[in-house]
């Protein structure tokens, strides 16, 4: 009997399944990721209350030879959400959502020759999360990706952001990031790079819309720490980014954000990064009144295109 065709098939099955197991097992030799050498990032971690909304501020210095004659591309993702600065501009904002691919911008007129910087914030409402981000080259080299030489901050700080602070004189406030990996890794899993953006023009333009009536809301329940509220009444349905500038608050306090079209609210932390006196929503939405409440002096709620 001829088991040559039947040895030869079982043979290339069993080679398939080991090669299966083994691309699944850690270290392995996997295909390249859109993100080149780009790994996923958070905070050490230290000092943070576990499952707490909490903001951060992280960065990096980079070199270019000269100022892109062609396309560069940003791309970025944050669990849960972020806002990008690149010299000191700041260009897009967004959110994770699994499965979908994460966010990526035109960004060559913003770069030059010489020292660059990269200013992520990065906001969670449940105390941990991930960024993972870099720039690409029309030669596909990638000057910049999230890594070990990342620091973070706290507290922030405008003339951090914009590069008036070298990152050197700065050190006794920033701190080394904690590497969680290259993807696929973690509740991340693997990631598309999506389609190319313009920066957006939100931080840039659209005049606020009137705000009819900012009141206290008495009848609000507050959780303990929320020491103040406000319910902000536009009359009718607008649509865009909602952005909140108040007083600068404690970074200790619990705060609450209610977002409402016709009685129905959607309610979540309000996460704050310590020392900024101003929030901007990740996604436009459609809404009449909105709720904040643990902020003690709010100054303006706007609508922005």
């Amino acid at each position: 009997m001829n088991d040559g065709p039947r040895s030869s098939a079982a043979g290339t099955a069993l080679a398939v399944a080991l090669l299966a197991i083994g691309f699944a097992q850690p270290g392995c030799i996997r295909a390249p990721a859109p993100t080149g050498a780009a790994e996923w990032i958070w905070t050490d971690g230290l000092g943070a209350e576990p499952g707490r909304p909490a903001s951060y501020v992280l960065l990096r210095d980079f070199e270019l030879p000269a100022a892109p004659e062609a396309a560069a591309r940003l791309f970025v993702v944050a669990d849960r959400e972020y806002a990008v600065h690149l010299n000191g501009h700041q260009i897009a904002r967004g959110a994770y959502r699994r499965g979908e691919p994460i966010d990526e911008f035109q960004v060559a007129h913003l770069l030059h020759e010489g020292s660059n910087r990269l200013t992520i914030e990065a906001r969670t409402p449940h105390g941990d999360g991930g960024l993972l981000a870099g720039i690409e080259l029309d030669d596909g080299s990638m000057p910049v990706v999230t890594d070990a030489h990342w620091r973070f901050t706290e507290a922030w700080d405008p003339r951090l952001v914009k590069g008036e602070i070298a990152l050197a004189d700065a050190a006794p406030m920033l701190r080394p990031v904690r590497v969680w990996g290259r993807p696929p890794v973690g509740r991340w899993g693997r990631v598309n790079r999506g389609d190319l953006q313009k920066p957006d023009q939100i931080w840039r333009s659209a005049g606020p819309r009137r705000i009819v009536r900012v009141t206290s809301s008495p009848g609000l329940e507050l959780e303990p720490g929320m020491r103040s509220s406000h319910r902000v009444d536009f009359g009718r349905e607008v649509a865009g980014v909602l952005e909140l500038e108040f007083r600068p608050a404690a970074a200790a306090v619990h705060r609450e954000l209610r977002i409402c079209l016709a009685s129905d609210c959607e309610r979540r932390p309000l996460v704050l990064t310590p020392g900024r006196p101003a929030w901007r929503d990740s996604d436009r939405r459609s809404f009449d009144t909105v709720i904040v409440a643990g902020v003690p002096e709010l100054r303006t709620v706007r609508a922005r295109h």
